[in-house]
């Protein structure tokens, strides 16, 4: 027993050991966004290019605050005459937390909350109509990064927006998966 939580004890130790020097950051990246619309008991799912500009700040060890902007390109359905679209673009302010494998590989995870406006745009013909919903719900994030300079790192992540747009039951999902650069200060 004692062997167990002097190896944890040991593993936290180089960990915080590891950990990236505190201090701001700023990242941008690209990837594909997917949103999936769920509406009187049927499923699409649509995909475009997402795009994602955040600037942080990495307090003592792993732990930081992150406030960025995604904007999930527009994603439309074709039937005959007729089509819907949606524009999601979303800011959040996340809790970020970062556990080191090396001094340049580490597994990353972010909590947060969003705020999505959604455009959404239905056309039959020569008629049209939008509308923009407001949303706010839970962003979930999980990634990685590898600093291959000092300062500068590849990231990769996953990013869940939830329920961006809700109605009688139905709903527009959203997630981004991307690639992206991040500078430290």
């Amino acid at each position: 027993m004692k062997r167990i939580i002097l190896a944890a004890v040991a593993t936290i130790a180089c960990n915080l050991a590891l950990a990236a020097e505190p201090g701001p950051y700023l990242s941008a990246s690209v990837g594909s966004a997917d949103q999936k619309l769920v509406a009187d008991g049927l499923a699409v799912a649509m995909s475009d290019t997402a795009f994602q500009l955040a600037a942080g700040y990495r307090y003592a060890n792993n732990v930081g605050i992150e406030a960025g902007y995604t904007n999930m390109g527009k994603a439309t359905i074709l039937a005959d005459t007729v089509s819907v679209s949606s524009k999601p673009k979303s800011i959040h302010l996340a809790i970020t937390y970062s556990y080191n494998l090396t001094p340049d590989f580490a597994f990353t995870g972010k909590l947060g909350g969003v705020h999505t406006r959604t455009v959404l745009a239905a056309t039959d013909g020569t008629e049209s109509a939008s509308e923009a919903e407001l949303r706010n719900s839970l962003l979930v994030g999980v990634g990685m990064s590898y600093t291959f300079k000092p300062g500068i790192a590849l990231i990769a992540d996953y990013q869940n927006f939830g329920k961006i747009v809700r109605s009688n039951g139905d709903g527009l999902k959203a997630h981004v998966v991307s690639v992206g650069v991040r500078y430290s200060f």
